[in-house]
């Protein structure tokens, strides 16, 4: 794959530019971001598993720290650049002069983003010195899942089976198994499974050993699904592993009530909020969370921003 630097003078062609940010671990809200202002925009996302006091937790995060790549004129970067809530820059190219910046072609980038979200949870990331390639092994698949899509077959070392591998070139790699059983289901069915997944593993949930830390969690994950997120992204395999995670969250708090109104109030926005999303419960969780407004002092923060919530999401 040829990644390519062009210099901002190309202001009326769109290019996928790699974009980088002082702002650690915000990459996904960059990415929604842009796309609520109707850029197009990707990060490779992958699962990081932690052990929260015995308990194992997983969440959704960025493959790669500090890249977002975002597809625009030179025009709509610097506006975006400029008005973004987060501080964000074109990454430079390492191989061109100082005012060139690093992009992607914008078939090699498609070609990379539709093999990798075909592969949901079968994906391995590699940094570019993690894995050798051969330029001239590259090949177009023919029939099944990944059909039309070129990358390269090859065999990883530590892995069993084949894999067909994309690139970027020097910025990422991803390796996808090929196994037979990878087969591409309508929307509509995979909306289903993926819905009937998350109530499933919801139901095994136990209580929360780490309630704070949930508790943001769950908030953030509410907001992303309720504000951040537009409608034409709310069909990707992503959308469906954040309602798992949303669900999942709120089992293990759904036991939990606040000591003071403070902490109650904290704990029953977010699930107030859960539970719009949800469409599960909305009207127990609206009284939970007014009961608890109603203790805390008119000058309250936290008050106004849950009612701002209330008011926000009736309408």
């Amino acid at each position: 794959m040829e990644t390519l630097a062009y210099n901002l003078r190309d202001e009326n062609e769109q290019f996928w530019f790699v974009m980088g940010s002082k702002n650690h671990m915000k990459e996904l809200q960059i990415r929604d971001e842009a796309r609520t202002k109707g850029l197009e925009a990707f990060v490779p996302i992958t699962y990081a598993y932690k052990t929260v006091r015995g308990q194992k937790q997983r969440k959704l995060v960025p493959a790669i720290n500090g890249y977002i790549f975002v597809k625009a004129t030179t025009k709509e970067l610097e506006q975006f650049i400029a008005n973004c809530h987060y501080t964000i820059f074109p990454k430079k190219s390492t191989f061109t002069g100082r005012e060139n910046f690093l992009t992607v072609s914008n078939h090699d980038m498609e070609n990379f983003i539709a093999v990798i979200e075909k592969a949901g949870e079968h994906i391995t990331y590699f940094k570019p010195d993690e894995i050798s390639l051969n330029p001239g092994d590259k090949i177009r698949i023919q029939g099944g899942l990944y059909d039309g899509h070129e990358g390269i077959i090859t065999r990883i070392k530590g892995k069993r089976n084949k894999h067909l591998v994309v690139q970027i070139q020097g910025i990422l790699i991803a390796a996808v198994e090929l196994t037979p059983e990878m087969i591409e289901l309508p929307s509509e069915k995979r909306k289903v499974k993926s819905e009937k997944c998350f109530d499933r593993i919801g139901n095994r949930e136990r209580p929360s050993k780490d309630i704070d830390k949930d508790r943001k969690l769950l908030l953030e994950l509410a907001q992303r699904l309720l504000f951040e997120i537009p409608v034409n992204y709310q069909q990707e395999n992503e959308y469906y592993l954040l309602l798992s995670e949303l669900k999942r969250t709120r089992e293990r708090l759904k036991t939990f009530k606040g000591y003071t109104p403070a902490s109650e109030a904290e704990l029953a926005l977010p699930m107030y909020l859960a539970a719009v999303k949800l469409d599960d419960n909305v009207q127990q969780a609206e009284e939970r969370l007014l009961k608890a407004v109603e203790k805390l002092k008119d000058t309250s923060k936290l008050k106004a921003v849950c009612l701002d919530y209330i008011n926000k999401l009736k309408g």
